[in-house]
């Protein structure tokens, strides 16, 4: 009974192309699980392949494009967990994620130029490819192989070993050490002109203290200046006003109070007009009180002698002030108050550098034991992903393969953080480097997976460490090309039941030429390809289940399908389904 793959919570669900290489035109649609891409030589699989690299950052050229034609695009649909990291970059950028997909479309033009869009809306590459490390990983020949990289390689032991939280940690506590380790620095370097500092913020103290600095003096000077400079203008003026309010017989105080005097003795003759006189008492009171102010005004203005140069005096020295110290009383004052604060710290120097050198060793401390504590759950999961990912060599038919997990450390600089034990440095990664080494044949030695000649065998070493690392790696869409190199009979059926097996928590796509593997696919997807007039046309269709075992037929027999290739390929569908 066949089992189905549940949908994972992100995934590839259709690509389009057009213009693309010997591509007119097509959609190639994808479900969840196992996806496997078939056809002859020269249809145009890995044409599809090359076109989901170009919308995860790949370098775009001209020559890509269709040569009957000027541009190319190539556009690609996902269903987008909600709660996933891919929602969260796309808003960080400025970007949207509308109704859980997302659809990214590169645009190539013959002239070089190429454009990218994430949901419409114009992107750049760098985009392209952080989006692309969080959505889909291709393992083919030698291109795009994140697992190749030794960073890559480390990631994938610390998910293995479950030890992302103790790196996260780790990350923390150098990041803690290193900030402490410049303060420490900062303390230590100015030792050497404390001296100095000491004293010309001592002499910067005094000269403030002693000019005597109040917040609002300057203003406050400059008034007293202009009173003193138009002294006759308003002595004469404010005589004027007296004049004219109080002091002359005909001032507006005695012209209102007896006009006043004058509507009294009228209302008795016409009660209505003492209304009229109301407002005239309130306006002899308002004359009365101005005239008050204007008399205290007139009797301030006392102008002592010397009292003008008094003020040019201080205002010039403030100035001078204000060019040393800040652009203003206030400011001058506020930076006081920051070299009194510098002078306390620099008289505790000494206290100071003893509590950061105690703060820095309890942090490296701390750093140590994380570093030592996360190597040894390296190591021990290293030598369990090495028995794991070599029983899975042996099953894909590489019964001499070796591998290993080979950690390396990295030696102590002078200024960095050092781990105590063999002097290895303490990086925010932790103490090791790691780099998967494989050996195919006996007496060969062990190499980088980046060294392996063989697609084929690079392919399914790709695939024995995915199937190991599937619940531990997020990526949820794998690309498989040339995954069936070298290989046939019973070792296709294992790797087929392999990447079944892997489809099983994520999405896979597989581009194979091998009946063996293509039986397990969960949608079975042919490319062809066919020549009309001129013109060349590629197709993409998924394939029924009775189209799927013609093409299995085909793929086991060539262009001639006899009954009995036929009667092969329905028993390898049907042993297929039946044992999922």
């Amino acid at each position: 009974m066949k089992v189905r793959a549940e949908a994972p919570l992100s995934m590839l669900r259709e690509l389009r192309v057009k213009r693309f290489a010997v591509i007119e035109e097509v959609t190639a649609p994808f479900a969840p699980g196992l996806n496997v891409l078939t056809g002859e030589t020269g249809a145009g699989k890995s044409i599809l392949i090359d076109a989901l690299l170009l919308l995860l950052g790949a370098r775009a050229h001209p020559d890509l494009i269709r040569s009957d034609s000027d541009s190319a695009t190539v556009e690609a649909v996902f269903d987008l967990d909600a709660g996933g990291e891919i929602p969260g970059i796309l808003d960080e950028l400025g970007h949207s994620a509308e109704d859980g997909q997302l659809i990214i479309r590169r645009e190539l033009s013959r002239s070089g130029r190429s454009r990218a869009f994430v949901n419409d809306t114009p992107a750049t590459v760098g985009l392209l490819e952080r989006l692309g490390d969080h959505l889909v990983e291709i393992h083919g020949q030698h291109e795009h192989q994140l697992l190749m990289e030794p960073a890559r390689q480390l990631d994938l032991l610390d998910r293995f070993a479950g030890a992302e939280a103790a790196r996260g940690e780790m990350a923390t506590l150098v990041g803690q050490w290193e900030a402490a380790r410049q303060e420490l620095e900062r303390l230590r370097s100015a030792e050497r002109d404390r001296a100095q500092k000491e004293d010309l913020y001592r002499f910067q103290l005094s000269e403030i203290d002693g000019a005597r600095l109040k917040a609002g003096e300057e203003e406050d000077l400059r008034l007293d200046r202009q009173r003193l400079q138009h002294a006759e203008r308003l002595t004469q003026g404010l005589a004027e006003v007296t004049r004219l309010l109080y002091d002359d017989t005909e001032s507006a105080m005695a012209r209102v109070a007896r006009a006043a005097r004058l509507l009294g003795e009228l209302a008795k003759f016409d009660p209505a007009l003492a209304a009229a006189g109301e407002p005239l008492e309130s306006a002899h009171a308002h004359l009365e009180d101005a005239a008050g102010q204007v008399r205290h005004l007139r009797d301030r203005l006392v102008f002592e002698p010397g009292r003008l140069e008094e003020i040019d005096g201080r205002l010039d020295a403030l100035t001078k002030l204000k060019r040393k110290y800040g652009e203003s009383v206030e400011a001058i004052l506020q930076y006081r108050d920051q070299v009194a604060a510098e002078l306390e710290r620099l008289d505790r120097h000494d206290e100071l550098v003893a509590l950061q050198e105690a703060a820095l060793a309890s942090v490296a401390v701390r750093a140590r034991t994380a570093a030592l504590a996360l190597s040894a759950t390296r190591e021990k999961a290293a030598g369990r992903l090495e028995g794991l990912v070599q029983r899975e060599l042996r099953a894909l038919g590489m019964e001499k393969a070796q591998f290993r997990v080979v950690l390396t450390r990295e030696a102590a600089v002078p200024e960095g953080l050092s781990a105590g034990s063999g002097n290895s440095r303490v990086t925010p990664r932790g103490l090791e480097a790691a780099q998967f080494l494989l050996s195919t044949n006996p007496g060969e030695e062990l190499k980088p997976l980046s060294r392996v000649v063989s697609g084929g065998e690079l392919s399914r070493t790709m695939l024995g460490i995915k199937v190991i690392l599937a619940a531990a790696d997020r990526v949820p869409t794998l690309v498989f090309d040339e995954v069936d190199a070298g290989i046939g009979g019973r070792i296709a059926d294992v790797v087929g039941q392999k990447l079944r097996q892997t489809a099983r928590s994520r999405q896979v796509l597989c581009v194979t030429h091998l009946p063996q593997i293509a039986a397990y696919a969960d949608q079975h997807v042919l490319v062809t390809k066919a020549v009309t007039g001129k013109r060349t046309l590629t197709t993409v269709e998924p394939l029924s289940a009775d189209a799927r075992v013609a093409e299995l037929a085909r793929m086991l027999g060539g262009e001639r399908i006899t009954e009995t290739t036929l009667k092969h390929a329905r028993e390898l569908y049907r042993g297929a389904r039946a044992s999922g």
